[in-house]
């Protein structure tokens, strides 16, 4: 147990660590300090330094991981850099947050800037993305640091509410299903196997898997003691957007330019108790965000709305009334009915994923969403890749054991 203010140094300067930023100002009850923050643009790392009182900037994450007065970094970077720098933080005996994914597959080693994931071999990446992970676990286990995967949906109140729900009942969780999808992300990285390190599956679908796997440990550690696996994963994607009659449509209300990746998936997830998870994700949907998880027990029947929710409801015939005012990300117009969201990033879980995460190192205990979440989560997703590769159903247990 720490007998002084946890430090926490952020590594990154774009929209993630503005939204993690600006969610540790809404943390109560731990004791810490935003001590420090790096970024590949010393302009955007100033910015927000200056808006949010970070005493020290440094000028790469390397300066930052050598600062003895920082307990924990949390890393608001791509994807390819999250395994790099967790693994450099371990060696420094640095906590880590994490954001989701824990790491993912971008190219053969020696690829170019050019190459793309069209044709290449899914088995490969699986196999990649697995040793992957087991070099966090071996490196986390070696250093006795705490790894806090940053999976929001776990500490969503809706989400936490429906957990409790099925703990109370004592209800057997026979099938989940959910959702996150939205009409596309316009980042240029996400277009592009080679930085995204894959599409909607990877993107959004990560987090109604990370929820379901969640809630499916949760209820086995609660019944035995220990979490309840998945054991294969069964998934199909597709390019939506990619179909000729759209492609000709002259205007566009989603986002198109998906390269070699996709912007729909569906994956079938089951567990070792003979339980089902179904899960989807896309970049095609209209009318802002839709994130749920609706889990049917043996004793009770819960969903979980996170987007949209009926805690605010509003209604204008021209969207310019609501210029000044933020409604709710990824919708297409302020006109008509709309959800917004009072407090989006509370009923998201940020300031609850990251109290439990800065109360996790203070006190010397494990975080909610740990490193089993993340390994298993990365590993059913490149599962379900090779699974929609070859059609058929993946038998998930020989990576997980690996």
């Amino acid at each position: 147990m720490t007998t002084r203010p946890v430090r926490i140094g952020i590594i990154g300067a774009g929209f993630s660590a503005h939204f993690h930023l600006a969610s540790y100002r809404k943390v109560y009850g731990e004791a810490f300090e935003v001590a420090a923050i790096a970024g590949r643009d010393p302009a955007k790392a100033a910015a927000l330094a200056a808006q949010f009182g970070i005493p020290r900037q440094y000028a790469s994450a390397d300066e930052l991981l050598a600062d003895p007065a920082i307990d924990i970094v949390d890393l608001c970077v791509p994807n390819n850099l999250h395994v790099p720098l967790v693994l450099q933080a371990a060696e420094r005996g640095k906590h880590v947050i994490c954001e989701k994914p824990l790491g993912g597959f971008f190219g053969p080693d020696g690829a170019g800037a050019d190459w793309t994931a069209d044709g290449y071999s899914r088995a490969a990446m699986l196999d990649a993305v697995t040793e992957q992970t087991r070099a966090v676990e071996e490196a986390v286990a070696r250093a006795g640091i705490t790894f806090c995967y940053a999976e929001n949906w776990v500490y969503a109140p809706p989400i936490v509410k429906l957990n409790r729900l099925m703990a109370a009942s004592g209800s057997t969780l026979l099938r989940i299903q959910g959702e996150e999808s939205h009409s596309g992300s316009h980042a240029a990285y996400s277009r592009r196997w080679r930085t995204a390190g894959g599409g909607s599956l990877l993107r959004l679908c990560a987090h109604p898997i990370g929820a379901a796997l969640h809630l499916k440990h949760e209820e086995g550690r609660r019944r035995d003691g220990k979490p309840i696996r998945p054991v294969s994963v069964s998934a199909q994607v597709a390019k939506l957007t990619a179909i000729p009659s759209f492609e000709a449509e002259a205007r566009k209300h989603i986002v198109t330019g998906w390269e070699d990746v996709e912007d729909w998936a569906t994956i079938t997830l089951a567990f070792e108790d003979g339980s089902v998870a179904q899960l989807t994700s896309t970049d095609t949907r209209m009318g802002g965000i839709r994130n749920y998880i609706a889990a049917h027990g043996s004793k009770a029947v819960v969903t979980a709305n996170i987007n949209p929710n009926t805690t605010c409801q509003a209604y204008t015939p021209d969207g310019a009334y609501f210029d000044s005012e933020y409604l709710v990300e990824k919708t297409e117009t302020k006109e008509g009915w709309s959800f917004p969201a009072p407090d989006e990033d509370m009923v998201t879980g940020y300031p609850d994923e990251l109290r439990d995460f800065i109360g996790a190192v203070a006190n010397n205990r494990a975080p909610r969403s740990d490193l089993l979440l993340a390994m298993d989560v990365m590993l059913v997703i490149y599962a379900g890749y090779l699974s929609a590769a070859e059609r058929r159903v993946v038998d998930v247990l020989p990576y997980l054991q690996r």
